[in-house]
């Protein structure tokens, strides 16, 4: 059987025109890519790896305003759920260009036919949300609110009469004293509120993401320490860190793996201080205490890329084959990847994103290389690099991505403009 292209040869003419009265910088560039995109899908022959390029590129043409082939490129997403999440994506698009959505919303009542369920179905009702209200998309603001100052922070922690209030102070006063480097008030905090907590026990609480207890939340509230370890090597006030590490350290390795989410943050945190420590074999060791593949994997690409930047670049790949295959390794394989290319030998770097695989948890090690160079501005990077990756699937992957974090950079500096 001939396997379908994602987009028809006319669609991609269309693209072609389009560039050339394309406007200017970062909008351009991205209709570019995403016309590099179109063309390396055409060689694409898996349906399931079609419809995974097609659900990307979808959600990118609909991003650029190309509602045409953003919904050519849905209607070759065979998973329902991200077929109606791509065709949300391309009627917000219509309703933000006064499109019709007629055709879209048919579209999707076909798929959503003989597929509900609760998440499909949350998806229509967003869907129709938005063809009958026709809101358009509002401009996302990057201005996050302010905390208050730290002596404002630091009555409302003195004030706090009891555990609840005291951990619920502890939290944005601790990212206020890491801000202003306030360090030593910080520590005094911690060691308040481990206090408190001793003081009040609690029963244990179990949620899907683990058992919470009192030693859970004293570990968490040590994951301070950590910070400031890690602020203060960036600062070479290594004897100090070490110290602030050593206090986390004594909490860590006690608490129980029902911890879950507390203890894996620890446990990744202590390992990237330790690299910033230059304490290496140290890491290594901690690596091998950990028992959850999903951190197992963060911390070896973290462990990798150290090794690759400080010239070690065998051990470096050595230790990337304990990144595994697992949800998020794909990132941790971009994270190797940009290692390699800034620090270690470019033909080295070429054959190790050209082995990822085609998975689509391996195609986002391309996407985080993609949307590397496009925030460092190395398009020249950016541009070899796709000329040196060989699998049709992703060079599609690469190039979309490339297409959304131009058209991401291009809206950030129209933000920046009104200001």
């Amino acid at each position: 059987m001939i396997a379908r292209t994602l987009l028809p040869m006319s669609v991609s003419i269309v693209c072609l025109s389009a560039v050339v009265h394309a406007a200017d910088g970062d909008r351009a560039a991205a209709e570019q890519w995403l016309l590099r995109a179109v063309e390396s899908s055409r060689q694409i022959k898996t349906e399931s790896a079609i419809s995974h390029a097609a659900d990307k590129m979808a959600n990118a043409h609909a991003r650029l305003g190309q509602v045409d082939e953003a919904f050519n490129a849905a209607k070759l997403v065979t998973n329902p759920q991200l077929k109606l999440y791509a065709l949300t994506a391309t009627i917000q698009a219509a309703v933000n260009a006064d499109q019709t959505t007629d055709l879209l919303v048919a579209e999707a009542r076909l798929t959503l036919k003989g597929n509900e369920g609760s998440f499909n179905d949350a998806a229509m009702k967003n869907l129709l949300r938005i063809a009958e209200t026709k809101q358009k998309t509002l401009p996302a603001s990057s201005i996050q609110p302010e905390l208050p100052p730290l002596d404002q922070l630091q009555k409302v922690f003195a004030a706090a009469v009891n555990r609840r209030e005291k951990v619920a102070a502890f939290e944005p006063l601790m990212t206020r004293s890491l801000q202003t480097k306030s360090f030593d008030s910080l520590e005094k905090a911690i060691e308040e509120t481990i206090k408190m907590i001793e003081q009040n026990p609690l029963p244990d609480k179990s949620s899907k993401f683990g058992t919470y207890g009192d030693s859970a939340e004293i570990a968490r509230i040590r994951l301070a320490n950590l910070y400031i370890a890690s602020k203060l090597s960036g600062e070479d006030k290594n004897d100090e860190a070490t110290r602030q590490l050593a206090l986390a350290d004594a909490v860590i390795d006690p608490l129980p793996e029902h911890a879950a989410l507390v203890k894996w943050q620890l446990q990744s945190l202590r390992i990237h201080v330790l690299l910033q420590l230059n304490r290496v074999n140290e890491a290594i060791q901690h690596l091998n205490t950990i028992k959850t593949p999903l951190i197992v994997s963060r911390v070896a690409a973290e462990i990798a890329a150290y090794q690759i930047k400080n010239g070690q670049v065998e051990a470096g790949l050595k230790m990337t084959e304990r990144i595994g295959t697992e949800l998020g390794s794909g990132d941790n394989q971009g994270t190797v990847a940009i290692a390699l290319f800034e620090h270690g030998d470019h033909d080295i770097a070429v054959d190790y994103i050209n082995q990822v695989g085609e998975t689509d948890e391996a195609m986002n090690a391309l996407i985080s290389l993609a949307r590397h160079w496009v925030e460092a501005g190395d398009f020249a990077r950016l541009q070899s690099t796709f000329d040196s990756i060989k699998s049709p699937t992703a060079r599609t992957h690469y190039a979309t991505s490339a297409a959304v974090f131009l058209a991401l950079r291009d809206g950030n500096k129209s933000e920046d403009s009104t200001k």
